[in-house]
């Protein structure tokens, strides 16, 4: 079987978290816990962002901020740049 490599390599600093067999991928993040789902995107930044009313979606249970995983992955796919190589 041939061995699979990634055509681009990741930037300096980013991971892939790999789940384990029989874990799932959470359906919600609270916000304090933001910047481990999305590494480089920091707490503060995700409430500066509420504050103005941009960013991605997020719902409000008891005052706690939650991002769906599913409106992260879309509002950052949203500023894919195609590059040349």
């Amino acid at each position: 079987m041939p061995r699979k490599h990634l055509v681009d390599k990741l930037p300096k600093g980013v991971r892939v978290i790999d789940y384990a067999p029989g874990e799932f991928k959470p359906l919600f993040v609270s916000s304090k816990d933001v910047e481990k789902v999305v590494i480089g995107w920091s707490k503060k930044t995700a409430a500066n962002l509420r504050s103005q009313k941009k960013g991605p979606r997020y719902y409000l249970v008891g005052g706690t901020p939650y991002y769906r995983i599913e409106d992260l992955e879309e509002y950052f796919s949203r500023y894919l740049v195609k590059t040349t190589d």
